[in-house]
């Protein structure tokens, strides 16, 4: 089992409410994570309680807490690894763990694999409607429905999707059938993986820097960016960068979108050709359905 320093228990079993454990890469089997990773920290409670979610440091290290207000299938691909470190007198959660590990968790996630590629193809209308009359809103929906695929395609062939770590995920991958391949080629085609250079990723975490996000959120991915750049990966920090921001964006809406859209294709590097983006999307749109009939 992976060892969590011991200053980390400590400050979970005396600051936590509620059951909780770690997970992410630092809970992960082996040797996975990088020296930038954070601990991530779920936390069980069973009511709404947004003001768990907090990014700490301790002892040099950061932590991430993240509520969850249940445990479900879906959430089970998260937490499967956890290290569970606080629970209820009743092993209420140790107890709802077991019962899931009962289950395929092989199957979990090639369901969970098929649901993000299904929400990439549920982009398809906002792609086309957005071509000719908003290139650049035309893509960013490209490139989410690429992240979507990407991360549909991972859980297909069994990984659960790291963003830090995704595209040495894709690397990793052995995939036997041709026109997968090509599919992923075309979602980082469409994520403009051949545009990572130290330029574009400088644009972006600029943008990041003037995002209104709290202040520790946009630390933690601007040092795990930078740590990225000190060893030389570029597309792997130009991959993340836009993984963090478009999942960002995700919880605005339509009109903050346009209106903040110049700063958005900086952060995103988002192109406006349209022809090429209609070129790509029906690459995309093909590999995705060609996905789910694997």
């Amino acid at each position: 089992m992976t060892s969590i320093p011991m200053s980390i228990v400590e400050y979970i079993n005396d600051n936590s409410k509620y059951p909780a454990g770690v997970i992410g890469c630092r809970a992960a089997e082996g040797n996975v994570s990088y020296s930038c990773c954070e601990y991530d920290v779920a936390v069980f409670c069973d009511e709404n309680r947004p003001d768990l979610e907090k990014v700490i440091t301790l002892n040099g290290v950061t932590l991430e807490f993240i509520p969850f207000y249940k445990i479900s299938e879906t959430d089970y691909i998260h937490i499967r690894n956890m290290i569970l470190i606080k629970d209820y007198d009743s092993f209420l959660i140790s107890s709802l763990l077991t019962k899931l590990r009962e289950k395929k968790y092989e199957g979990m996630l090639k369901n969970y694999g098929k649901r993000k590629i299904i929400e990439s193809l549920f982009l398809n209308q906002a792609i086309i409607d957005n071509l000719s009359k908003c290139p650049l809103l035309s893509s960013l929906w490209l490139k989410l429905a690429a992240y979507y695929f990407v991360e549909g395609i991972l859980g297909l062939n069994g990984i659960k999707s790291s963003p830090v770590h995704e595209l040495d995920q894709i690397r990793d991958l052995d995939l036997k059938d041709p026109e997968i391949a090509t599919g992923i080629n075309c979602a980082l085609d469409c994520i403009g993986i051949e545009r990572a250079g130290r330029s574009a990723i400088s644009r972006s975490l600029s943008a990041i820097r003037d995002l209104e996000e709290d202040r520790v959120h946009k630390n933690l991915w601007l040092a795990k960016s930078q740590w990225l750049l000190s060893q030389g990966k570029f597309a792997d920090c130009y991959h993340y960068i836009g993984k963090v921001g478009i999942t960002y964006l995700l919880a605005k809406e339509e009109r903050f979108l346009r209106r903040n859209l110049k700063v958005i294709e900086t952060l995103l590097d988002l192109t406006s050709d349209s022809q090429t983006n209609s070129i790509l999307h029906t690459q995309l749109l093909k590999a995705s359905k060609d996905a789910l009939k694997t």
